[in-house]
């Protein structure tokens, strides 16, 4: 490990992809799927713009808006930069009741004294708060396993209010310290949901999820599922930053577009389960957030369109890149005629180019599996 242990080193490199998502151009190459989704204007809204409601239910809450903050960082050390993101991020949420999640706690399980990194709870005593672990760590091949002592710890020592798994495959296959292990999870993940008392949310992290592994999430109780799809941040692309040869280049390089699209992955588990969803990957505009609500999403998350006010601790910066996102939400809704987001999700769509084709062939494969389900 040269001069830095293995809990060291992975402190660092926390610090190492804040650094780069700052610096770097780490944004997919290609778009997240939405531009092939239209909504029907209506010329005759026969609604009021001031009477919608934005308000949505998630795991027995309510909120005032479908927006969620995606988890981003924890455990970096020095400046206490993590500290400051999360705490700048909480209180946004706080203001504007709408929930957040923090970076993986991997950091603070390896290193208990990173704890304070990740806690919030002493500027946002309300929000709903969700912990994050990494679903490799509960692998059966790993060396040093998780499970619900683990898990428990990630949620009560922040008080948060629920734990996202997330899966990041694709990111730990070109990382140049990657875990790759990942047989036995969905077993784990059974396992720790049997007795786990807190409501769990499996979490994609740029490459989306298909309506098989939704299925199998569902099937073992997994309470909801952030898609985490393809056209935002790309961790192919920050870690081809982060590569020590041109061996690792070369594979981040060739991975950096890798995945499903945001859209495709919203439409394969609205199809393929009654989960909820949170729609991230690429939501940088209100109308692309209307749309995924629209095709069945609860939340639209939004992660690196934040990071920059966050570093500054500038909470008003955060509230008025959020407060945007409100009203471009509501001037869609307005413009389709939904008073409320359960009548967004009833609005006539248009699905166009590769994503119609993607689908169709897609929806066959769904009945299949849901025949399959019925006759189990």
């Amino acid at each position: 490990m040269g001069e830095f242990d293995k809990e060291e080193l992975t402190v660092i490199r926390k610090f190492e992809h804040i650094e780069h998502c700052l610096k770097r151009n780490v944004q997919a190459h290609v778009t997240n799927g939405f531009e092939d989704v239209h909504f029907v204007h209506m010329s005759l809204p026969e609604i009021d713009k001031d009477e919608i409601d934005l308000s949505v239910e998630f795991l027995g809450r309510k909120f005032d808006y479908p927006i969620f903050i995606a988890g981003m960082t924890g455990g970096t050390k020095g400046s206490q930069l993590a500290g400051r993101i999360n705490k700048t991020l909480a209180q946004a949420a706080q203001e504007l009741n709408i929930p957040m999640g923090v970076g993986s706690q991997r950091a603070m399980i390896r290193k208990p004294e990173t704890w304070e990194s990740y806690y919030v709870r002493d500027v946002a005593p309300d929000v709903f708060l969700v912990g994050n672990l990494g679903a490799p760590q509960f692998s059966e091949t790993i060396r040093e396993r998780y499970g619900l002592e683990e898990a428990l710890k990630a949620v009560e020592t922040i008080q948060a209010d629920a734990l996202a798994i997330h899966m990041n495959p694709l990111q730990e296959s070109v990382q140049p310290e990657g875990d790759t292990q990942y047989r036995g999870v969905l077993k784990a993940l059974a396992e720790l949901k049997a007795e786990f008392p807190y409501p769990i949310i499996a979490k994609e992290t740029g490459a989306g999820v298909s309506m098989e592994v939704a299925i199998r999430l569902e099937s073992i109780g997994i309470d909801a599922i952030d898609v985490g799809g393809l056209g935002g941040t790309s961790w192919s692309g920050v870690e081809y930053y982060r590569a020590k040869d041109e061996l690792g280049r070369n594979l981040a390089l060739r991975f950096w577009d890798w995945g499903i699209k945001t859209a495709i992955s919203v439409a394969e588990v609205r199809y393929a389960t009654e989960l909820p969803i949170i729609a991230t990957g690429g939501m940088r505009d209100g109308i692309t957030m209307a749309k995924a609500l629209a095709m069945g999403a609860t939340f639209a998350g939004v992660a690196l369109p934040l990071l920059k006010p966050a570093v500054k601790g500038d909470v008003e910066g955060v509230i008025k890149v959020l407060e945007r996102y409100i009203e471009e939400i509501r001037n869609a809704m307005f413009l389709v005629g939904a008073r409320n987001v359960e009548e967004l999700r009833k609005v006539p769509l248009v699905v166009t180019g590769f994503t119609r084709e993607w689908l169709e062939q897609r929806i066959d494969l769904a009945e299949f599996f849901r025949a399959r389900r019925r006759k189990a």
